[in-house]
């Protein structure tokens, strides 16, 4: 018999590694890989695996995403059951507190559990890069008839210490957890491999709510599945752990079907951009069977003008190599390399953009050099603008974090709105 699923998605951490994008937005509404945002992956994933009760649990500064998922996630459809509903934190309870842990966060939007009366409920979190069929894992976690499942993923055993580690027997039955530990526990049969947990849980619904009643009740909890609800479970032989490696995507290389990213910091988030522009990404976003959808803006597409050679010596060519340019974008006499820019931004002639994330509605003037940097919404540059040759001048102005400490490069950061351009600039330097 095919089990009622219902999805709970959380979406409500600050990200304050990833600041400043995240100083108006929530962590999982940040932009990625040119038109999508972050949550979009888990939101897919979660749809194209046929399961499509969905709600978002947001806290922080979650209006960006709540009106994102309201125009681009809106299922009407006349079935019932079908929905992907943004829920603010409502403060339940007579103490009106933000959410406390993972496990209190669904605990207190536990009416929706009770109105809508599941057999499974998964609970993942929403800022994570990859593909996965949710659907294997809750038939994984109804062959074994499991209290709990958790998506874990095999990592090399010298990375173990940055992990919350899961502790499994011959038939991936859990034994027990380790915390980031100096000298985790190896997975039988994979050996110099440990088990880290990916924060994304398939749980039986009757027992998920005994579990964080008696939680809510307890004044000593953290309040967190992890912590909290997981390790007693160990000794009742019903925890199970899921391994994503053996999760396969429909119509995909399976040689790609593993790639997955935490984007929590700059650095994170950049390398995963770039990972998208190779010429056979490990990402394949390109792929019919898997898509990942998002809100589409009615726009034009993206244009490159101008092929001159000017007197002295300068070209005036737009052209853009190894990159990604989405819809609305004008690439004007200007080179783009190796580069992320999206929907709607202007790059003007003899301006060369080499190694950079662009988000959307941005300007950038004649004249302009700019590398290994990402520009958020909205900003204007004005003419000369040069970006990422110059740390110190960089650091003076913006935003920087190491990129390669080895090779002695930065990654330079523009926060939303920053523009360093005068109303007359904005009206007098627009040619094409």
């Amino acid at each position: 018999m095919r089990k009622s699923i219902l999805g709970m998605i959380l979406a409500g951490g600050e990200g304050t590694r990833l600041s400043p994008l995240t100083t108006k937005r929530a962590k999982p509404a940040v932009p990625f890989g040119g038109k999508y945002r972050i949550i979009d992956f888990v939101l897919s994933n979660f749809v194209n695996s046929g399961i499509h009760s969905l709600f978002v649990l947001t806290q922080f500064r979650s209006q960006s995403m709540s009106e994102h998922i309201i125009n681009g996630w809106n299922m009407s459809s006349l079935m019932k059951g079908q929905f992907v509903v943004p829920v603010p934190a409502q403060m339940q309870g007579g103490d009106k507190r933000w959410y406390e842990g993972t496990a209190d966060a669904i605990w207190q939007n536990i009416h929706l559990l009770q109105d809508f009366t599941p057999d499974l409920v998964a609970v993942f979190g929403g800022d994570h890069i990859y593909k996965m069929d949710i659907s294997q894992m809750a038939k994984f976690h109804a062959k074994r008839d499991a209290l709990a499942t958790i998506a874990a993923l095999p990592i090399p055993i010298d990375e173990g210490s940055r992990f919350g580690i899961i502790q499994v027997d011959e038939d991936w039955r859990i034994t027990g957890f380790q915390e980031k530990p100096d000298h985790p526990t190896e997975i039988p049969g994979m050996p110099g491999y440990c088990l880290a947990s990916m924060g994304n849980y398939v749980f039986d619904s009757k027992w998920l709510y005994k579990s964080l009643k008696a939680d809510s009740q307890n004044p000593d909890s953290h309040h967190d599945f992890g912590h909290d609800i997981l390790p007693p479970a160990v000794e009742s032989g019903r925890l199970y752990a899921y391994n994503f490696f053996e999760n396969k995507i429909p119509g995909s290389d399976v040689s790609k079907d593993n790639y997955w990213r935490d984007v929590g910091t700059l650095k994170s988030y950049y390398d995963s951009n770039m990972d998208l522009k190779e010429a056979d990404p490990q990402l394949d976003l390109y792929g019919s069977g898997w898509p990942i959808h998002t809100y589409n803006s009615p726009l034009p597409p993206a244009k490159f003008v101008h092929d001159e050679h000017h007197p002295d010596g300068r070209t005036r060519i737009g052209h853009a190599t190894n990159s990604i340019v989405c819809d609305g974008c004008i690439v004007s006499g200007s080179s783009v390399k190796e580069s992320i820019l999206s929907s709607e931004v202007h790059v003007h002639s003899f301006s060369s953009i080499d190694s950079c994330i662009i988000l959307n509605s941005v300007e950038i003037f004649e004249n302009c050099k700019i590398k290994n940097a990402i520009i958020d919404k909205h900003v204007i540059l004005p003419p000369g603008t040069v970006i990422g040759y110059d740390r110190q001048a960089d650091e003076s102005r913006y935003h920087v974090v190491d990129l390669c400490e080895e090779q002695g490069t930065w990654l330079t950061v523009i926060e939303k709105n920053h523009s360093r351009v005068s109303k007359d600039t904005k009206t007098t330097v627009l040619t094409i």
